[in-house]
């Protein structure tokens, strides 16, 4: 009898198994599927790309943003097919201010350029949030029959995203302008295509603060640090002027807009980074 119940257990867990493996393979057919390997690609290659320094598993990383940013952007547009180029948002300003097409520029402009292996880390922590977000959304249930509710996996996962995903963006901010000094002190180190890099890397700043509310808490935060570094008594005051003269510039040079219009006809709202294949 015992020996029946466990031929029992077995074909009901081949069958298991088939249907979960025809589940996967049905996925794996859709556009939604190839956006979730490119980040897998992207975390995989760098992590690899991080310990070990090897050129081509850099190049594989950049090929799985370029992947899954370019299956984004193209799903965006994509469903605007029969509208004009204004109304699909194809405008030089309106394609500015869409997240997803600045970072797919981005990773093109990383991929022709020599390596520069930070520049791999804000794009590391968006393909770790994603995989996660497709693990626990779509994968993991579609496939598994996987939830919150009958799952400590899932459970853990939809934990760990609510609860770092909104700071990973801070992060990401924070790490974007500390790799703006990197790169400004490669160029005046001369380092090959240093001086093109950081200008293309100036404007992609520049219109991240135009977009990014944690872009602008980033400048917010180093402002303060600043502000409270340069105002110790031990500080020179020719120093303190200069700094003061710089900042001053920044402030005019962030009234001057590349993805918006001017502060007086500018809406109020803006358009944040947010990456989620449909």
């Amino acid at each position: 009898m015992s020996e029946k119940k466990r031929t029992e257990t077995s074909a009901q867990s081949a069958v298991k198994d088939s249907s979960a493996f025809k589940k996967f393979l049905r996925l794996s057919r859709t556009l939604q599927f190839a956006w979730f390997a490119g980040h897998v690609t992207t975390l995989v290659a760098s992590i690899f790309c991080f310990i070990s320094a090897n050129q081509a598993v850099y190049r594989i990383a950049w090929l799985g943003v370029i992947e899954s940013f370019g299956i984004i952007t193209y799903q965006h547009y994509a469903s605007k097919s029969k509208a004009t180029s204004e109304q699909k948002g194809l405008t030089p300003q309106a394609l500015l201010q869409n997240g997803d097409v600045l970072y797919f520029l981005l990773a093109l402009m990383w991929f022709i350029t020599p390596k520069f292996t930070l520049a791999l880390v804000p794009y590391a922590f968006f393909s770790l949030f994603h995989v996660l977000i497709y693990c626990k959304s779509i994968l993991l249930p579609e496939v598994f029959g996987l939830t919150a509710e009958n799952s400590k996996v899932v459970s853990l996962i939809a934990n760990f995203v609510r609860n770092f995903n909104e700071r990973c963006m801070y992060w990401v901010g924070s790490m974007e302008l500390n790799l703006f000094l990197f790169l400004a002190l490669r160029a005046l180190l001369w380092y090959p295509r240093s001086w093109i890099i950081l200008v293309a890397y100036t404007l992609f700043i520049k219109i991240r603060f135009e977009n990014s509310k944690y872009m602008q808490a980033t400048f917010a935060q180093w402002r303060v640090r600043f502000d409270g570094a340069v105002s110790h008594p031990s500080i020179p005051p020719v120093l303190k002027r200069g700094y003061g003269k710089v900042k001053s510039l920044l402030i005019q040079v962030s009234q001057f807009r590349l993805s918006k219009p001017q502060p007086a006809a500018a809406s109020a709202g803006s358009k944040e980074h947010s990456q989620k294949a449909n």
